[in-house]
């Protein structure tokens, strides 16, 4: 039998890691939050504030899939308050814009899955491109290594970084 690719068995100890963390009842994105990357790392980080990390997926099932975490601790959207509310979505609304301007997407869905024993809210970017199959197939691509994860990081940040001024202020709609 032969043994899975080094990336499948780098995300299989990633998976261990996180299980562990929350057998002992720690929520593992707060533990790498806190840890600077103590389990997820510290690469393909687009943006980071005092309220969100963006973040490359390292095992994406599309180029530029993206993960927004809000930092503080939730369990899932039900419990942002309505000033979170505005905040997350208008985090997320501009990394879409990003990504669709660095890398040319056609569309990109936005999803949320917080489950298992210990949540903490976080967002997936899916990016489709111009010629591929519309729809929720994109939640269940197959996963696979990242491949120029600095450049694809470099590019969204150069397109985000000046969307993201003014954000939860009052700004006028275009």
């Amino acid at each position: 039998m032969t043994a899975p690719p080094a990336w499948q068995q780098e995300r299989e100890r990633l998976g261990r890691k996180v299980e562990e963390l929350r057998r002992q009842g720690v929520c593992d994105t707060c533990y790498d939050l806190e840890t600077g990357g103590g389990v997820y790392g510290a690469r393909y980080v687009i943006y980071e504030d005092e309220h969100f990390k963006i973040k490359l997926e390292p095992y994406p099932r599309a180029k530029g899939h993206t993960i927004v975490v809000y930092k503080p601790h939730r369990d899932d959207l039900s419990l942002l308050s309505d000033a979170e509310v505005g905040l997350v979505f208008q985090v997320c609304v501009r990394a879409v814009k990003a990504v669709k301007q660095a890398l040319g997407a056609e569309k990109v869905y936005l999803n949320t899955m917080c489950d298992g024993p210990i949540n903490h809210l976080h967002l997936q970017l899916f990016p489709r491109y111009a010629g591929e199959r519309t729809g929720s197939t994109r939640f269940v691509a197959p996963r696979r290594p990242i491949a120029d994860g600095d450049d694809t990081a470099r590019r969204i940040r150069a397109a985000l970084l000046p969307l993201m001024h003014n954000v939860g202020g009052a700004e006028s709609a275009h």
